[in-house]
């Protein structure tokens, strides 16, 4: 890439050196407001849970907040950063989470409590010398399993009188299909590496296979054990006694309390007087108001930052879209090959970053695509630090997409792996003759109706299929040899579509390291030779903006989801004319691990 002119480098470092300057005015400012108005400090800045919540912050445009009816996602980078700015203010006494049913999977509840243990850490290193330290106060509305393993984090915990805990245990329950499609004449076609590569099973299948029954096990058996053990850690008890709890679950409030699981039965408008000393309740204060009253401490920070790049949704060719109803496999969300190389490649030539932090959250998709942002991130990481953080599932070709980096970093309850491909196709000729439809044929060349609907592969075509397959196979297990410095020959116990918990990936060398994003971000600022005191900025990346200014009216509907009703449109087309390949792209291979246990 092409070095920083002198030039452009004494600008950035003028630019920086300013911003320095403004931020120690901007904070000496904030804080006399702050003595001005002393008496409204609040004792708990409250922080409320009750909707979806999403790993990084969305990346629109700021006029979006005043949408009415568009509810953004509560980040839990938002939320780190306001327990960091609560934790170093001398006055507050701590933070109330009001948990009223969120939208949380295990995976975030998990990096949720490493928040709260950073919280503690914040709090030891700035509170004054005699001050008590603050306290992390989690009020239940209702007490489901991720929700309640966060609050096991917290200080105290408290439950609304008529909820009840509803740790149940997890299930897993899929659906076989395929004696259903063969009534309306439909046959999947499917060739694929190993019998644990179940993202077709479902239309293959009338029942789960043995292989299926396994999988599921080993991630029910380590998924549990997190669940168990983080209850009693947080609640000092054995695990024996929450496994007997968790197994005469749902228990009532009352029962609640008297088995040590909460500290108090109360509703939320006792809570300041709860918190409060003998006729004298809490001062409470939503933190989006107690944000500019709590101290503002300037920071010096390199002049370099942290690249963050956000790689979710299903994998696809071409650009990445924000699908206005979800589809099968594919979800809401799509990331474009195109979208991604151009982000990439935007890192890259950008001077001001040092290394990359990729979030993936993706549970795969096109072969071609996820290696084509494969190939960025390697060339990234050739000339800046990468390090991966995983989100909920990073498995199939959301780990192929992984393998380049540096440094892997997952939660415990992170679904990973899955490395394996697969190639399905459905055959409608038994369908249209039920509907005494006729199709006829005209073509040129021996394969050309190789994806075709009409017919099943011939032995000789299924054997291509499985050559590709293989293939494309031994290239994403190269992949990850190189990427993990393993040993291909020694891959396939750990590949051949095994999905893992990343508790069982860490035992297997396909992740490093258990954590959260600060977890990431620490080894990324370690690889660059940037300080690992959180005093290094952390930066959105961004497609770059000649890419933006060429189509800038189709980027903005994309972003948006504005133009709902186009896109409605274009979907409900293609699949009423069966007309894949407009939302799928034309690639073939997949790397999907689809069918994944989902765990509430």
């Amino acid at each position: 890439m092409k070095q920083e002119s002198a030039p452009a480098r004494t600008l950035r470092r003028i630019a920086h050196a300013a911003g320095t300057a403004w931020q120690f005015v901007f904070c000496a400012l904030a804080n006399l407001r702050r003595r001005l108005l002393r008496r409204r400090l609040p004792d708990y800045a409250v922080i409320t849970l009750d909707h979806a919540v999403s790993e990084r912050a969305p990346d629109m445009p700021w006029w979006t907040a005043y949408i009415p009816g568009l509810r953004l996602p509560l980040s839990l980078e938002y939320i780190g950063e306001a327990l960091r700015r609560i934790a170093r203010d001398p006055d507050a006494k701590g933070v109330v989470f009001l948990m009223k049913g969120p939208e949380l999977s295990l995976a975030q509840a998990q990096s949720l409590a490493r928040l709260f243990d950073r919280f503690r850490q914040w709090d030891s290193q700035f509170r004054p010398v005699g001050r008590a330290p603050k306290r992390i106060v989690v009020h239940l509305e209702q007490a489901g399993t991720p929700a309640y393993v966060a609050a096991c984090a917290a200080d105290a915990v408290s439950l609304t009188p008529l909820a009840s805990w509803d740790i149940l245990g997890l299930r897993a329950a899929p659906v076989y299909l395929r004696d259903t499609l063969a009534r309306l004449g439909i046959e999947m076609d499917v060739v694929k590496i190993a019998p644990w590569k179940t993202a077709a099973d479902r239309f293959t299948r009338a029942e789960m296979s043995e292989a299926e029954r396994e999988q599921y096990n080993w991630l029910l058996d380590s998924l549990s054990e997190d669940i168990v053990g983080a209850i009693a850690s947080g609640r000092n008890l054995s695990p024996d006694t929450v496994q007997s709890l968790i197994d005469r679950a749902p228990l009532t409030a009352d029962e609640t309390l008297a088995a040590g699981l909460v500290d108090a039965i109360i509703y939320e408008d006792q809570l300041a007087e709860h918190l409060g000393e003998t006729g004298k309740p809490a001062r409470l204060l939503p933190y989006a108001s107690a944000r500019g009253l709590l101290l503002h401490c300037p920071q010096r920070r390199p002049a370099q930052a942290v690249g963050v790049l956000n790689l979710t949704g299903a994998i696809v060719v071409g650009e990445s879209r924000r699908l206005p109803i979800p589809l099968p496999i594919l979800g809401g969300r799509t990331l474009g090959s195109a979208s991604a190389v151009q982000q990439i490649r935007n890192a890259r030539r950008d001077p001001g970053l040092a290394a990359v932090v990729a979030y993936v959250d993706s549970g795969g998709g096109s072969a071609l695509a996820s290696d084509l942002i494969w190939r960025e991130l390697e060339l990234l990481n050739q000339e800046k630090p990468v390090v991966v953080y995983m989100g909920d599932v990073a498995a199939s070709g959301g780990y192929y997409i992984a393998a380049p980096a540096r440094r892997i970093v997952a939660q415990p309850a992170t679904l990973t792996g899955s490395i394996g491909v697969v190639v399905a196709k459905a055959v409608t000729a038994g369908a249209l003759d039920k509907l005494q439809a006729r199709r006829e044929v005209v073509q040129r060349g021996q394969n050309a109706g190789l994806y075709g609907e009409d017919s099943p592969w011939s032995e000789t075509q299924r054997a291509q299929i499985e050559g590709s397959v293989r293939h494309v196979y031994q290239e994403f297990k190269r992949r990850v040899a190189a990427g993990r410095n393993l040993d291909y020959d020694a891959l396939d116990p750990i590949c051949n579509g095994r999905v893992w918990t990343g508790k069982q990936a860490l035992a297997h060398d396909l992740v490093d390291e258990l954590g959260d994003f600060h977890t990431a971000l620490a080894l990324a600022c370690t690889e660059a030779n940037l300080p690992v005191d959180g005093s290094v900025r952390t930066r959105a990346i961004s497609a770059p903006h000649t890419r933006l200014l060429a189509e800038p009216v189709d980027a903005a509907r994309a972003l948006l989801g504005l133009d709902v009703a186009g896109e409605l449109q274009a979907a409900a087309a293609a699949l009423l004319q069966g007309d894949t390949q407009q939302l799928l792209g034309r690639e073939r291979l997949w790397l999907f691990a689809d069918g994944l246990p989902r765990f509430d």
